[in-house]
């Protein structure tokens, strides 16, 4: 059964006439349980966030929408637009997409509700890399996981604004010389329009 976050015209009105644009701009909330990530929603407010060997990940604000998402006929592919202790880093996600899935538009994302994708390179194809000056390149994956919790859409005024895509990750990696990477409380809260979604599988 498809999820929807409702928007009812009084609630806009109550919040001075909110436009469909105020859903894209990134709202973080600071987690008081896990300081330096924004707390884990379900609401489309474009944040992420994780723990890299105990630093924090987070969402960059040099981004308008600070993440892309990218399907073609085999994998779907999500990237993160963040910054670490030091520099700029992206966090890439590549997921085997089955071809029933059927990913023609940001509307059929709404498949993904619920589904979970284990993170290994020695059993599956699922994998992640990071990008950046200082990224470290990941040689193998030990353990891991990424669980879209929640994909629901969001109708504002009896109209599609977007559909919202929230889910949590977690894994352990090591780089060429064995030095170990552990990625631990990580969350995303993304708004997925035709802005930031491509379909290559046509």
């Amino acid at each position: 059964m498809k999820k929807y976050i409702v928007i009812l015209s009084v609630m806009l009105v109550a919040l001075t006439a909110c436009s469909k644009s105020d859903f894209k701009q990134t709202q973080y909330i600071d987690d008081p349980d896990y300081p330096g990530l924004p707390i884990y929603s379900e609401m489309g407010y474009n944040t992420f966030g994780a723990y890299i060997n105990e630093q924090a990940f987070n969402v960059s604000y040099e981004h308008s929408r600070p993440f892309y998402l990218v399907a073609d006929r085999e994998k779907l592919t999500m990237t993160l637009y963040g910054h670490d202790h030091r520099n700029n880093l992206n966090m890439v996600f590549t997921l085997p997409i089955d071809s029933t899935y059927h990913l023609e538009d940001y509307h059929s994302l709404l498949v993904l509700n619920g589904k979970s994708f284990t993170i290994d390179t020695t059993s599956t194809s699922c994998n992640i890399k990071f990008e950046g000056y200082y990224a470290p390149e990941i040689e193998s994956i030990y353990s891991g996981y990424i669980k879209f919790e929640k994909v629901q859409q969001v109708i504002v005024d009896k109209q599609d604004a977007e559909v919202v895509v929230s889910g949590k990750f977690q894994f352990r990696a090591f780089t060429h010389d064995g030095t170990r990477i552990d990625v631990t409380g990580g969350r995303f809260d993304l708004g997925v329009d035709n802005a930031n979604f491509v379909n290559f599988r046509r």
